[in-house]
């Protein structure tokens, strides 16, 4: 593991240094898709830093109240932000109500500004899951030596406490396995998709996340089970089927469409010659 990153003299906390580094990558892909959808770049960066400085406070304010006792006792606690001291979901829904109220003050159309930050997040998130990585925020199942990807793995240097009797086992880096996939997916899209058709774009890139996640996520240990199975991995295969299930009636209602004009084409020339 690498908690820290050494800059010369210096000795940089990884998770704090590769968050700034995940949020620059994000809005910059974000407006790489936005400048696709014809959407001001200025707007995109200005959304981009309005809503991640709403979400951090947020988050930081939702965890400084759910251990009030502590942050009373020491209230100067509040300036030290670590990632242990953010709250998730509250940041989240802090950043998209701070987004979209500057959305409505410039008369921006949400939709397709939501199309370029869900690709902005996918970018976004492939750092953290480097930065999971290389602090061992994710821990992959062993795999014996003599398999197929013994080698790739043991160049990763994804050794664990098993490997300490010689070497004889490595774990699985889940976390670079989901980075390479995520940026695969931006990428892909980014080179050949459909972006006269955005939301279908934005529908393909959710069901490629899902089924990365439906796969990798089976070489994770530690996770959260759902029953017998683990709960990102049923979470996935929801999202998964959702998607294919819009993706599905969005394209029979274009070839229904098209059917339909193809027969009226076909009758008004029918009557041309009478």
């Amino acid at each position: 593991m690498y908690p820290s990153l050494p800059l010369g003299p210096l000795s940089l906390p990884t998770a704090q240094i590769l968050a700034i580094v995940a949020a620059w990558f994000g809005l910059s892909f974000m407006a790489q898709v936005g400048r696709r959808l014809r959407l001001d770049t200025d707007m995109i960066w200005n959304l981009g830093t309005i809503g991640l400085a709403a979400g951090v406070i947020v988050a930081r304010l939702a965890h400084a109240v759910q251990f009030w006792e502590v942050y009373r006792a020491e209230p100067l606690l509040l300036a030290s932000i670590r990632p242990g001291g953010l709250l998730l979901w509250p940041g989240v829904v802090g950043a998209a109500v701070a987004g979209y109220l500057y959305l409505i003050r410039v008369g921006a159309d949400p939709k397709p500004v939501g199309v370029a930050a869900a690709f902005g997040l996918l970018a976004g998130g492939a750092v953290l899951e480097v930065s999971n990585f290389l602090t061992g925020a994710v821990v992959g199942t062993a795999v014996e030596p003599g398999r197929a990807l013994w080698g790739a793995l043991a160049l990763f240097g994804g050794t664990s406490e098993l490997a300490a009797s010689g070497g004889s086992v490595v774990r699985h880096p889940v976390a670079l396995y989901r980075a390479v996939g995520m940026m695969a997916a931006v990428g892909g899209f980014l080179l050949w998709g459909s972006w006269d058709r955005p939301f279908r774009v934005a529908v393909q890139a959710a069901l490629a996340y899902a089924l990365l996640r439906l796969g990798v996520d089976g070489f994770a240990s530690d996770m959260r089970l759902l029953g017998s199975v683990r709960f990102t991995q049923a979470a996935a295969l929801v999202v998964a089927l959702g998607a294919a299930a819009i993706l599905a009636r969005k394209g029979g209602n274009t070839v229904h469409e098209q059917a339909g004009g193809g027969r009226e084409g076909t009758g008004s020339s029918s009557h041309g010659p009478d």
